[in-house]
């Protein structure tokens, strides 16, 4: 089968990391990754003052209406902005798989918001995660059991650390049957 996928930068987003995604995820998913030239801002309307952060189902619904109708597979949205869903905190990212549309949000995956030193390698191993993670619920997949799983439920950045950027055979049987194959390298072991 071919999907392909589109990922939109939302937000302040390194050119960088968003090459390093679409780069990994083609070397390792059978996916034919673009990478949308245009960088989208979220509405204000969705943000919450108080609490400093946008509401993530606005943001997802928002960006299904603006790219929904354009023919991709998937939309996988990287943000850099922080976000939550009620009754939670914050989260790093959420899904829709009916419309086949994820967000990832960058900023709590920084090691610098929990006053480390800057680290690029840890914080793309967290966000790559969190793609796999977020791309995993746009074809069915839900939050695994095996904590090392990446379809694990991670209310923590310790917790996306714990986790491998690799799907256990349950979550691997799944996605193949829809379609989805992925190389060794995202297979846990």
């Amino acid at each position: 089968m071919h999907f392909t996928l589109l990922i939109q930068p939302c937000g302040p987003v390194s050119f960088d990391l968003i090459s390093r995604i679409q780069e990994d995820l083609e070397l390792n998913v059978n996916i034919e990754v673009l990478t949308s030239t245009e960088t989208l801002i979220p509405p204000m309307l969705y943000y919450d003052w108080y609490r400093r952060q946008y509401l993530a189902s606005k943001i997802l619904d928002w960006l299904f209406d603006k790219l929904g109708k354009l023919g991709y597979d998937r939309v996988l949205g990287v943000c850099g902005v922080d976000a939550y869903v009620p009754p939670l905190n914050f989260v790093f990212g959420l899904a829709d798989p009916i419309k086949g549309v994820a967000l990832v949000f960058l900023p709590r995956l920084k090691p610098e918001f929990y006053g480390e030193k800057r680290d690029f390698e840890k914080f793309y191993r967290r966000t790559f995660k969190e793609v796999l993670h977020e791309v995993g619920h746009t074809f069915g997949l839900e939050h695994c059991s095996n904590r090392k799983c990446v379809m694990s439920f991670s209310n923590s950045v310790l917790n996306v650390d714990f986790k491998e950027a690799a799907f256990c055979g349950k979550c691997l049987g799944k996605l193949s049957r829809a379609g989805l194959i992925v190389s060794k390298e995202l297979m846990l072991h």
